[in-house]
This record gives C-alpha cells, structure tokens and sequence, in this order.
C-alpha cells in the first residue's frame, strides 16, 4: 500500500510544482491533488482498521488532508491560502520527528520524511508567511516529488518492502 500511495504523491507534487512555475491552471492541477487526497485518504483508512496501527494512518492522514485542502483552494481559485500555510507548519512539525523514528527501521524513508517535513515548512514560508519564493516553492517541489516517485517506483517494481 506504501508504494501504490507513494506513486502518487510523487506525481501530485509534480504537478503542483508545475502549477507554481505556472504552466497549468488552478483547476487543473486540482484534479490530480483530488484523486491523490481520496487515495490516501482510502489507504488511512484501511492502516486504521486492517493493516497496520493508528500511526501509519495519523501519517497518511497528514497527505490525505493536505491534498484535499489543496484541491479545494485550487478548484474554487480562492485568493489567499494562508490557513493551509500554516496547516504546513503542523504537518512539517509531525514529519520531523516521524523521519528520526523511521530512519532506525527504514533509513531511506526516513530520510524521504526529512525532505517532506523540508517540503511542508517551504510551503509554509511561501503560503502562510507569504515570501515572495514560487521558483525555490516550485524546484523544491519538483525534487522531493522525484525523490518520492524513484522511491514509490522502486517499491513497487522491484520489492514490494520499503527500505
């Protein structure tokens, strides 16, 4: 379930990166942040009451509901995203310390929740403090949704464990 929720983090963040460079519209990018939220929205779910425990479905709810903030903010072309702003700090808050007790298991998602904690405090910088940084917004963006999607990818393909 890791890798199939991965795959498309990665290419939401791609997306949304493209957005900020502003080669797509709001709306268009808001599909892929709906598809994305509802599928790891589904994938909480079944951690909290199948799979795992209630702290891989916390996590995953930490995406899920970010990505659904962001569909609406985008779908109804609202002004400010202020309030998701600072929902980013919160979320970059939760993943730092969630990279360091993964990193003894799982070094390398460990280290990829470093560079989504990273992700979340950029966006808030960019949207709740309002700098005026798209282009550093967009290329981190860009790199932490490679960096996401290579692991997604390697999961899926070759082993079907995270590492």
């Amino acid at each position: 379930m890791l890798g199939l929720g991965l795959l498309y983090v990665g290419a939401v963040l791609f997306v949304n990166a493209i957005y900020i460079l502003g080669y797509t519209s709001s709306r268009d990018a808001a599909v892929m942040n709906l598809f994305t939220g509802g599928l790891t929205f589904l994938n909480a779910i079944y951690f909290a009451f199948v799979g795992e425990t209630a702290f891989a479905a916390a996590q995953t709810l930490l995406f899920s509901f970010t990505y659904l903030w962001v569909f609406v903010e985008f779908w109804w072309e609202r002004e400010s995203m202020r309030a998701l702003g600072w929902y980013c700090l919160f979320v970059a808050i939760c993943a730092a310390p969630t990279g360091i007790l993964t990193f003894s298991s799982l070094p390398i998602l460990g280290i990829i929740w470093e560079t989504w904690a990273y992700l979340w405090f950029v966006f808030f910088l960019f949207m709740g403090l309002e700098l005026d940084i798209p282009k550093e917004t967009a290329y981190s963006t860009m790199g932490v949704a490679l960096l996401t999607w290579a692991y997604a990818y390697y999961i899926l393909a070759f082993s079907g464990t995270p590492i």
